[in-house]
């Protein structure tokens, strides 16, 4: 059984993660259910799901409050007032997925276990107890927002980390080697690393011309500024004869850059494939606690791109820098780097050559599927 969003609809950017992973699990000879804590049910090939017990409550918890959760004032509110503020929604949210899960055990179970994919912790209540103590079905939370969904780290929302209990999980996963210890002080038991991944049956090299020289891709500029105007702003200016692009949700607009604006899938994919050199530009959370992921390297790196990356701890584990990936460093001039780069054809091609190789080889979700069974198999 699988707790998570499902529905691309509602654009949570781990979605279409997820769906790869199912498929290779399912590919693997497992039954997947999913009961979707955000949006609607959305079956395919290789799941079944079910109804959303909580559809309209979470849509509105998601799509309202992370909204208005960028206030650093509005924030501090919350960490003061998350009991008064959490009550009312968790007391519904929780019993209508006690009684869903309930349902679904006595339908479709019995499961071997159940996981829940980053969805909010402390609305859930005490649904995991009630799954092992009712149910005799394990549980285990994998969380792919490390460490800034932490209240350490302040986040970019609201953390839904406040007046959670980890220690009802079988397990917890995430996508941080660098904070295993601190959730574990939070109570978290088995605590592991899964992490972030490409699905190379969909991202695959387009053959098209490249028409940009340099391309970046995000979600939002949050916690990325220094770089961008680093890696962006500054080299745009100084190499003003070349094609500077970015797409996502950012609202700096650079000068002399294209601003293409949140592109869907296929737009992305192919304005990445005509681009000779994109950009990995990490969070500073991310890039500072040693091996955190994100899905951006992997994605890229599948496509088969010319990569130049800002700084990013632990970087070296999935991609060989010079060989697979260039990271630049403090005292490097990211234009010096591009104009090297863009001068020699082969050595982007080859750069990007290597990087998808190293993806094939390591980092797909059928890796990341045998991973998981593999810890299921000592947790549960």
């Amino acid at each position: 059984m699988a707790v998570s969003a499902i529905d691309l609809i509602e654009k949570p950017q781990a979605t279409k993660a997820w769906w790869f992973l199912f498929r290779a699990l399912s590919e693997k000879g497992h039954e997947i259910v999913v009961l979707p804590f955000l949006g609607r049910p959305v079956d395919s090939p290789w799941w079944r799901s079910r109804d959303n017990p909580s559809k309209l409550i979470s849509s509105i918890l998601y799509s309202g409050w992370r909204g208005r959760s960028k206030s650093a004032r509005t924030k501090a509110f919350y960490a003061r007032h998350y009991r008064r503020i959490i009550f009312l929604p968790r007391f519904i949210i929780s019993r209508r997925w006690r009684e869903s899960i309930n349902r679904a055990v006595a339908e479709e179970g019995p499961f071997d276990a159940a996981i829940f994919f980053s969805v909010p912790l402390n609305l859930l209540s005490t649904v995991p107890a009630h799954l092992r103590q009712c149910c005799g079905v394990p549980s285990v939370y994998y969380e792919a927002d490390m460490p800034s969904i932490l209240p350490s780290y302040g986040g970019i929302h609201f953390s839904y980390y406040f007046g959670a209990d980890l220690s009802q999980f079988d397990g917890f996963l995430s996508d941080s080697d660098g904070v295993e210890e601190i959730v574990t002080k939070m109570g978290a038991r088995n605590v592991s690393t899964l992490h972030w991944a490409a699905d190379p049956k969909v991202l695959f090299p387009l053959s098209v011309e490249k028409d940009t020289d340099v391309f970046y891709t995000g979600g939002t500029s949050a916690f990325r500024q220094g770089w961008m105007d680093r890696m962006i702003r500054e080299p745009s200016r100084e190499m003003p004869n070349k094609i500077f692009a970015m797409s996502g949700l950012m609202k700096e607009h650079y000068e002399n850059v294209k601003s293409l604006g949140f592109l869907g899938f296929d737009s992305w994919k192919r304005q990445i494939c005509q681009s000779r050199i994109c950009l990995n530009i990490s969070r500073v959370a991310h890039a500072s606690v040693k091996g955190t992921s994100s899905t951006r390297i992997f994605e890229l790196a599948s496509l088969g791109a010319c990569i130049v990356s800002s700084p990013h701890a632990g970087l070296e584990k999935w991609f060989e820098p010079e060989k697979e990936i260039i990271v630049l460093h403090d005292n490097d001039r990211p234009a010096d780097v591009y104009r090297r780069l863009l001068d020699s054809r082969q050595l982007m091609q080859e750069l990007g050559l290597r990087a998808r190789a190293r993806v094939l080889e390591e980092h797909t979700y059928d890796h990341r599927a045998e991973q998981l069974l593999a810890y299921l198999a000592r947790v549960i």
